[in-house]
C-alpha cells in the first residue's frame, strides 16, 4: 500500500472494503485516490488470483473494460494536436470500404455514442442476425478486416447525430482508424505516446499468449459460487471498445497527467469532458462527451466510466470542483464498484458523500412517482404529466435513451428515497434505482400542479 491519507481515514477505508468484499464475494480490488495532481493512495486488497492464492498490490493488472474507450478518444485527440485527425471527419474517410449507411458519420459521433451504431450481440457459435443485431463468437479470433465487416452488417439505430445510444462498435472501429494512421495498433500508440511518456510503466493491451508479470484473474459468481471467466478470443480482448491491462499505479499517473496535463493541450482537456451535443442541440441524457459521462452527486459534477469485461470491473470518477479523482478496479464481474468508488470519495470529501436511503416522509409522493416511472418503463407515459417544456425534451428520445441505459427491466425496480426538497404538491426528489451491477439515480421535480418540470437519470 501507498498512502498518504490520514491514518484514521486510511483505517476506515480498508475496515470499509473489507466490509465490501466479504459481504459481495469480491476476491480482490485496486484502489486509486489522487487529488489536485498528488496521488493520496494506491493500494491492492484480497487476492488477485485466487487458485493460487496471489495477493492484490497496487501493481496488479486488472482489465480495463469499457474504461478503455478513454484511452482510445485519448489516442484521437493526440491524433488532432499533431493535425492527423479531426473530430469532424467523416469515418469512411479512413474506412471508405464501409457501407453507405456510414457516409455521414463523423469521427466525433463514434465517440460521443451519436453515431447510430449499437453493439454486438455475444454469442459463442455462429448465429443469425436476430432483431437487427449482429452476433459475434467470443470464441473466434477476428481479423481487423473482419471486424469491419461484421460492424458494416450492423443496421443504424437513428440517423447519426439525431439520439444517442452507447456503442461498442463505434470505439472498435475508432480504434481501427487510429491504427490505419499510425500504422501500428491503436494500444501500441498509446504505449509510446502517452503510457510510457507519464509513467503509466505497466499499462498495456490486454492478452491471452503474452507473459504478463502481476496479472490477477478474472472471475464471476455463477449460483452463488466463484467461478474463473470463460475463454474469450484473443482479439476481443484488446479492440478499442475496452482492451487494456493496468495496475492501480497506472491509474493514479493517468489522474496526475489529466490535473496537470503534459502530454495534451487544455483545450483537448476540455473537449475530453464537454458532453456531446446532438443536432437538436441537446446532449445525450448523461452528458457523454468522449470515453467519459458527465453526471452529478450532492449539486457537484461528476465524470466517469464504467467497464466489465473477461470478469472484470472498473469505475474512474472525477470531481473537477474539488479535483478529485478515484478508480476502483476489481476482478469480479458482479462488483458493484461505482457504488464503491462513489463511497470513498465520500469518504475523503464529504460534499461528494455518497446518497443512503432516508426515512419515506410523503408515501403518497413516491406512489405518484413509482407509477410514472412504471409508465416510462412501458414506454407509456402520458404528456399530462409533464409541463410542456420537459416533454417537449423528454420526448424526443429521451426516454429510449434512459430505458437503453439499465440493465434491468425498469418496471421491476424498487425505489429507494434518498433525497427530498419539499414535501407539498411541490417538490423534488431523488431516488436510487438498483439495476443490476450499478445503481441509477432519479431526480424528479414537480410544480404545484403535480406536473414533472425536470427530471434526470445518473448512474452512480
Amino acid at each position: 500500500m501507498d498512502s498518504k491519507l490520514a491514518p484514521n481515514l486510511a483505517t476506515t477505508l480498508e475496515q470499509y472494503l473489507a466490509s465490501e468484499m466479504e459481504q459481495h464475494a469480491i476476491p480482490g480490488l485496486g484502489v486509486t485516490i489522487a487529488r489536485d495532481g498528488h496521488i493520496l493512495h494506491v493500494s491492492g486488497y484480497g487476492l488477485a488470483n485466487v487458485e493460487h492464492n496471489v495477493r492484490a498490490t497496487p501493481d496488479t493488472l486488472f482489465h480495463s473494460g469499457s474504461t478503455g474507450k478513454m484511452f482510445t478518444a485519448a489516442a484521437v485527440l493526440m491524433l488532432i494536436q499533431d493535425g492527423r485527425i479531426g473530430l469532424d471527419h467523416l469515418l469512411k474517410r479512413y474506412i471508405p470500404e464501409g457501407p453507405e449507411s456510414w457516409n455521414e458519420i463523423t469521427i466525433s459521433q463514434l465517440l460521443s455514442m451519436t453515431s447510430g451504431l449499437g453493439n454486438f450481440a455475444e454469442s459463442f457459435a455462429p448465429m443469425p442476425i436476430r432483431d437487427k443485431i449482429v452476433p459475434i463468437n467470443q470464441w473466434q479470433d477476428h481479423s481487423d478486416e473482419q471486424l469491419i465487416a461484421l460492424a458494416a452488417l450492423s443496421p443504424l439505430l437513428f440517423a447519426p447525430g439525431e439520439s444517442y445510444a452507447y456503442s461498442n462498435i463505434g470505439y472498435v472501429l475508432t480504434g481501427l482508424i487510429i491504427a490505419r494512421i499510425c500504422g501500428k495498433p491503436y494500444y501500441e500508440f498509446l504505449r509510446e505516446r502517452l503510457f510510457q511518456p507519464i509513467g503509466m510503466a505497466s499499462a498495456r493491451e490486454a492478452s491471452w499468449f503474452d507473459i504478463v508479470p502481476n496479472r490477477a484473474a478474472g472471475h464471476s459468481l455463477r449460483n452463488d459460487r466463484l467461478h474463473n471467466n470463460q475463454w474469450t478470443a484473443p482479439t476481443l480482448l484488446r479492440t478499442g471498445d475496452g482492451g487494456l491491462y493496468f495496475s492501480p499505479r497506472d491509474i493514479a499517473h493517468w489522474f496526475v497527467e489529466l490535473d496537470s496535463p503534459r502530454m495534451f493541450n487544455p483545450d483537448s482537456i476540455e473537449r475530453m469532458f464537454e458532453p456531446a451535443l446532438m443536432r437538436d442541440g441537446r446532449p445525450a441524457f448523461n452528458g457523454y462527451a468522449l470515453g467519459w459521462q458527465n453526471s452529478e452527486a450532492r449539486g457537484h459534477r461528476k465524470i466517469r466510466h464504467g467497464g466489465t469485461w473477461d470478469g472484470f470491473r472498473a469505475e474512474f470518477i472525477r470531481f473537477p470542483t474539488q479535483r478529485l479523482s478515484v478508480a476502483v478496479l476489481a476482478n469480479l464481474e458482479q462488483a458493484q464498484v461505482a457504488r464503491i468508488g462513489q463511497e470513498i470519495a465520500g469518504l475523503v470529501e464529504p460534499a461528494v458523500a455518497a446518497y443512503q436511503p432516508i426515512a419515506e416522509t410523503n408515501p403518497g409522493a413516491t406512489q405518484r412517482d413509482d407509477d410514472l416511472l412504471r409508465a416510462i418503463a412501458a414506454r407509456r407515459a402520458s404528456r399530462d404529466a409533464f409541463s410542456e417544456k420537459a416533454w417537449q425534451e423528454w420526448s424526443h428520445n429521451w426516454f429510449e435513451q434512459a430505458l437503453g441505459e439499465t440493465e434491468t427491466d425498469l418496471a421491476a425496480v424498487p425505489l429507494e428515497l434518498v433525497d427530498h426538497v419539499g414535501d407539498g404538491a411541490a417538490y423534488k426528489r431523488r431516488y436510487r434505482l438498483p439495476t443490476g451491477r450499478y445503481h441509477m439515480h432519479w431526480m424528479v421535480q414537480r410544480a404545484a400542479d403535480g406536473r414533472v418540470t425536470e427530471m434526470r437519470f445518473h448512474m452512480e
